[in-house]
């Protein structure tokens, strides 16, 4: 007997250097959480097309929308730890979502490892254009002397874009009146025709309707200005640099994949990150990507989900039930 566990111990350890040395030997599939056409599905188009054949085997996109991206989640922590399946995970699915879920699918670092970071977006306070407010101050003094009055349009509590509104109803002690859609692009069109009045909004869904006029933009939620939108302040500027959230998306494989298997799709995707076609398409999407070490990542993903537990306390987010 304890001749077959040495000589299972000895397979064991084996395993993951025989798995990288292996890996990869069927089509990888980037599982996206939302339908085809999208911020974070379009990302992870051009990040298949920028790996190529760099890993010996075809990359392939699965959508799985559902259950605010947690359907797609789930499915990939289920997946065999072998590198083929992987998970395009962002804001709302990896931290977000399962923050609000009272009985969540996964939390991301009991069920995944961190590949890299794909990109970060901008993200864009916005008014109706015939509204009177000009700037974020007045904005909300507007709101502060029509308590309940605006109207806010967002998608989902568990979108970075409603934390982001909590947030700064929190830090200036305003109120609004919240008005839910199944998607931003409804809340961009009601936007523009003037039947809501407030919307947090990532840069990739509403640059052209900015350029053109038929919104307002008020605030870049970060700290830098945007190149393309040069006369936009800052919220940091505005006097609000607490209100400020980074929307990303990243590339997770399941729980226990071998550390030689994430480093080999570590490089490839940094690798693919430097191209410039692919630097350059991002950018069209108001997204950057510089690529990161799986352990960069991680320290990120902790940071991120120590602020908006913070935030969920401070602004009293409450738990779905």
């Amino acid at each position: 007997m304890r001749a077959v566990g040495l000589a299972l111990s000895a397979l064991l350890a084996l395993a993951g250097p025989l798995a990288a040395q292996t890996f990869p030997w069927k089509p990888i599939s980037f599982v996206v959480p939302f339908p085809a056409g999208g911020n974070v599905d379009v990302s992870a188009r051009i990040l298949q097309a920028g790996i190529d054949n760099a890993l010996g085997q075809p990359i392939v996109i699965e959508n799985r929308p559902g259950a605010g991206g947690t359907l797609a989640g789930t499915h990939v922590a289920r997946a065999a730890p072998d590198g083929h399946t992987l998970f395009v995970g962002s804001t709302s699915n990896i931290l977000l979502g399962p923050m609000t879920m009272p009985n969540p699918p996964y939390k991301w670092d009991e069920a995944f490892v961190p590949v890299s970071s794909l990109a970060t977006s901008t993200n864009m306070l916005l008014v109706r254009n015939t509204l009177p407010a000009k700037s974020v101050a007045e904005l909300l003094d507007y709101a502060k002397k029509n308590p309940g009055k605006l109207t806010v349009g967002t998608s989902s509590t568990a979108s970075i874009n409603y934390f982001m509104g909590e947030l700064l109803k929190f830090q200036a002690g305003v109120t609004w009146t919240d008005v839910h859609y199944r998607g931003n692009a409804p809340i961009i069109n009601d936007l523009m025709a003037g039947h809501i009045d407030v919307s947090f909004q990532q840069l990739s869904d509403s640059g052209q309707q900015i350029e053109t006029g038929k919104v307002r933009a008020l605030a870049v939620l970060g700290d830098r200005r945007v190149p393309s939108l040069p006369d936009v302040p800052t919220i940091v500027e505005a006097g609000y640099p607490e209100v400020q959230g980074t929307n990303f998306n990243g590339i997770f494989a399941p729980k226990g994949t071998p550390p030689e298997v994430v480093a080999r799709l570590n490089a490839a995707i940094r690798e693919a990150l430097r191209k410039k076609t692919v630097i350059d398409q991002l950018a069209r999407l108001g997204s950057e990507a510089p690529g990161s070490t799986p352990e960069e990542f991680a320290t990120f993903l902790h940071q991120q989900t120590r602020k908006w537990s913070e935030v969920m306390k401070q602004a009293n987010i409450k738990v779905a039930q």
